[in-house]
């Protein structure tokens, strides 16, 4: 994959299909892979824009802390770096917060936006449970998915994934998941990465400011999200007034990966409306 240098990150990205575009923005600490589905659906209609995050994959970043903001202008500058204009823009829990703040600030590059199980602002409660949970697993431990030695950070991460996904999927998928740990893990600067991307979450608020938002959005969740609660996505869509709220039954925080079919069922009709 090329690496798009946009001042003082470096983006690794990935382009497939012809079409109007659509730009897939990942979550917490995972990268362009978890689009994987979402790109062999869309690739046929569309021109898929999938890409890691600054610091994770491939892609670099800067030392010191940085902000949803700063993830959001590096969208905006990798869309303008690939000369597109405007673009349909989905993404997904902390990737959904980077695409708020790239609607807001720049309302011309989004044609339509789909915001997937994330939130306006994480709710203090959300925020403390997830942080308790990370200090049970590291005194406790958790069920391991890898079948690698259990490090602090592989410990970490069964307890996200387990949180995310359905026991069913973890262990049908085992093999993939495994694979991805054991490289991400394998990175040297990717505990630092988490820590600096959790404090971004923790930051983020688009409440006051969504109100403003004109871009035609589609809110989508999965009623079972044991990450980033459903509630959050109906304030969402309180907030954002030309919003649309799609909620999937029994749907986990990796709803586009679980649940792919009726997950990219539901973008496409939002986009073809």
């Amino acid at each position: 994959m090329p690496l798009a240098k946009l001042n003082e990150v470096e983006i690794n990205y990935h382009v497939v299909g012809d079409g109007m575009p659509i730009l897939f923005i990942s979550g917490f600490g995972v990268d362009h892979r978890m689009w994987l589905p979402q790109v062999n659906f869309f690739k046929e209609r569309y021109k898929v824009i999938v890409f890691d995050n600054r610091g994770i994959g491939e892609s670099k970043a800067p030392k010191g802390f940085f902000t949803i903001e700063d993830m959001a202008v590096d969208c905006a500058s990798l869309l303008e770096y690939l000369n597109i204009e405007s673009s349909h823009v989905v993404g997904s829990s902390m990737g959904g917060m980077i695409a708020q703040e790239l609607a807001i600030r720049y309302p011309d590059k989004v044609d339509k936006l789909a915001l997937c199980s994330t939130a306006a602002k994480l709710d203090r409660k959300v925020g403390r449970n997830l942080i308790e949970g990370f200090r049970k697993v590291m005194k406790e431990g958790v069920d391991d998915i890898v079948d690698a030695d259990a490090s602090i950070f592989e410990r970490i991460f069964n307890y996200v994934m387990q949180l995310a996904f359905s026991k069913e999927f973890l262990k049908e998928n085992k093999d993939f998941i495994n694979f991805l740990i054991l490289e991400y893990a394998s990175k040297k600067n990717y505990p630092d990465i988490l820590l600096r991307q959790l404090r971004a979450i923790m930051k983020h608020d688009a409440t006051k400011r969504l109100k403003n938002l004109k871009t035609k959005t589609l809110i989508i969740t999965g009623e079972c999200d044991n990450v980033i609660p459903p509630i959050c996505s109906d304030i969402l869509h309180k907030l954002i007034v030309n919003s649309k709220l799609v909620k999937i039954p029994c749907g986990t925080h990796g709803i586009h990966l679980e649940r792919a079919e009726e997950f990219n069922r539901e973008i496409l009709n939002f986009l073809e409306e």
